[in-house]
């Protein structure tokens, strides 16, 4: 095995690899050059430094020397190799790798295999000569899930991210030295790279002892609401865990983690914005976990959570008295859907024996947005108080004002519901059958955000609700459709992949924007921030409606798919938690990441974590008090 000497100011994931493994001696930047003669080959891992490291002359000078002998040279993210000199770094957020084989031992890669760095730094080098060949490259507007194919004036035409200077340097163009905790995907693939990279070190195939990952899961299943107690109370912990709420919930909570992981040192993006649904979504599950254990630090919680929304989101007076504001940094905007969310949690109280909290101030907002709602039942996807004018007013009050879209309404229905069941508004009931019948008169060709299968996920829940409250046959014969048509999107592991007829969804393959994790329809990709974290409460809320044993069965099976997607980890941000991405097949926070801002790695409190806990917690308090209540 080669003698390797390693060149290095901090300990990092591939330093601590050869450390194990290998015959390795490390040095800083700052020490003095040593005998080439008394090393096989040579490393600069730059990764861990603020920006690319520039390497002092006389180490430089060694590594030059080294070369020349043939011995094998590996820089990591360093700014000037030799000949070539940056051109500026770029960072690598929304660009996906291409491998590509090219003499480095990747055993189980193939050409076109897709692997990602999370929001990596990448070192743009020119020129890029005909003797330098890429082994990963960055390509834009990669639209597929695990795989591409492309031509070598393709690959050529990218930024190279590993590459060969010569035929016996290596050169990273990003950080890659801390893989492990910067959580790059899929594990497996990355785990295949590094290995090339240390058997290209030490002169022969090293056998390599990986650390366990960052996150895992256990398989679980759920065959009774009992079964996800444990769930249930890992999932609250996380809440103070990762640091949500802000004074106790005095002040609201917080959105939750990005998917920005740097690549530096592992750290994950947090935005500390607070959200009116986030905030009573949280509030929900606090709720519902002190009516289950009675845990009232919880209910203490809830409360503050709900007084914080309705104290101060909320508009108390003129013409737009009721509206619930969407964010302290959307502070004139209304998401009707947003909205809904928000006021649910408290209404779903009722069915526990708790006064409804901020009925009055829920009915307000109700009023506001049936005021601003069309004749067919449909909302505009979103107001803004600045548009405000009587001429907008009649134009989104007309007969019909936006396409239908179950994204954006169907939760807004089933609030108008929930709260028709307290104060027997008609008004309430008439707008959501109204908007719900207009939704099913398109479905299932209703204009969709992220998915098809997103359109059938928000739809379970608002028709279960409908039907508890009509009992009308047409209404279940709605539920029991969209069901049925969302049976061909499961997985084997209880989820349901991303499906989108004809790719026609509002925010399907984009970039740097808004965007689905679906690349193609087949992909083995479950969304859990826009579709399937709706199917618990959605599943739960059926059972209680019907009675029907097929309800149940659907409950635990989406319950096993959640218990079995909740992630263990000593980070204590992630463990307990839920993130955004999960490829079934491999069983990895894994998607297409073009997302701007909550792309596969990242976790919202309230519409992951939060929408998740109350669909779990609603069956077992249910089935807790010996039955299903009277809906």
């Amino acid at each position: 095995m080669n003698r390797i000497l390693a060149i290095a100011n901090s300990e990092s994931d591939l330093l601590s690899l050869l450390r194990a493994h290998c015959d390795v001696t490390v040095i800083p930047t700052s020490a003095d050059p040593v005998d080439s003669r008394d090393f096989d080959a040579i490393c600069v891992l730059g990764g861990t430094e603020d920006s690319n490291l520039t390497i002092p002359a006389p180490l430089h000078n060694l590594a030059y020397e080294m070369k020349e002998q043939g011995k094998p040279v590996f820089f990591e993210f360093i700014c000037s190799i030799f000949s070539i000199r940056p051109k500026g770094t770029i960072n690598t957020a929304f660009q996906r790798m291409v491998y590509r084989e090219g003499g480095l031992e990747c055993d189980g890669l193939s050409d076109g295999d897709l692997l990602d760095g999370q929001s990596n730094d990448c070192i743009n080098y020119r020129p890029i000569t005909e003797k330098n060949r890429p082994i990963l490259t960055y390509k834009q507007h990669i639209c597929a899930h695990s795989k591409i194919e492309i031509s070598e004036e393709e690959h050529r035409d990218g930024t190279f991210a590993l590459w060969w200077y010569d035929d016996n340097v290596l050169v990273s163009s990003i950080r890659l030295c801390n893989f492990h905790r910067a959580r790059f995907a899929p594990r497996d693939r990355w785990k295949s790279v590094i290995s090339g990279i240390v058997a290209f070190l030490a002169g022969e195939k090293v056998e390599l002892e990986f650390a366990p990952p960052v996150y895992t899961y256990r398989e679980t299943k759920v065959k009774c609401a009992s079964d996800v107690d444990e769930v249930i109370k890992r999932g609250i912990a996380w809440i103070e865990k990762a640091d949500i709420l802000n004074d106790e919930g005095r002040r609201g909570a917080k959105e939750g983690y990005t998917n920005h992981i740097s690549a530096r040192f592992g750290e994950q993006g947090k935005t500390t914005n607070v959200r009116a649904d986030c905030t009573n979504e949280i509030g929900g599950a606090l709720m519902f976990d002190a009516l289950l254990f009675g845990n009232e630090k919880s209910r203490a919680r809830a409360d503050a959570l709900f007084d914080f929304t309705f104290r101060y989101m909320q508009i108390k007076s003129g013409e737009h008295k009721g509206m619930l504001r969407w964010s302290e940094v959307g502070w004139d905007d209304c998401y009707q859907d947003d909205v809904a969310r928000a006021i649910i949690p408290p209404l779903l109280c009722q069915f526990y024996g708790i006064d409804v909290p901020h009925f009055e101030e829920i009915k307000e907002t109700l009023d506001y947005l049936v005021k601003t709602t069309a004749q067919d039942g449909i909302r505009v996807p979103c107001t803004e108080m600045y548009k405000m004018d009587p001429e907008y007013y009649a134009r989104i009050t007309a007969e019909t004002a936006a396409p239908p879209c179950a994204h954006f309404n169907s939760f807004y229905h089933a609030a108008l519901l929930l709260a028709y069941r307290v104060c027997k508004d008609e008004k309430y009931l008439d707008y959501a059958t109204r908007g719900l019948s207009t939704l099913m008169a398109h479905h299932p060709d209703t204009r969709r955000e992220t998915s098809e299968t997103e359109e059938y996920t928000r739809l379970i829940f608002p028709l279960a609700v409908l039907y508890s409250v009509t009992g009308k046959k047409e209404h279940y014969d709605w539920l029991c459709r969209v069901t049925e048509d969302l049976e061909k999107f499961k997985h084997a592991s209880g989820g349901y992949a991303e499906w989108d007829t004809g790719y026609k969804a509002g925010c399907s393959r984009n970039h740097n924007g808004e965007c689905a994790l679906l690349a193609d329809n087949g992909d083995p990709v479950a969304d859990l921030l826009y579709s399937n974290n709706w199917l618990p409460m959605g599943f739960a809320y059926a059972y209680l409606a019907t009675g029907e044993e097929k309800f149940y069965r659907k409950w635990c099976d989406i319950a096993s798919f959640m218990a079995s997607a909740q992630m263990h980890s000593d980070i204590l941000h992630l463990d307990g938690a839920w993130a955004r991405a999960l490829d079934m097949d491999t069983r990895e926070n894994c998607g297409m990441p073009h997302d701007k801002g909550w792309g596969p790695q990242c976790i919202e409190s309230g519409w992951i974590v939060g929408e998740i806990l109350m669909g779990l917690e609603l069956m077992h308090i249910a089935e807790k008090k010996n039955g299903r209540p009277e809906l």
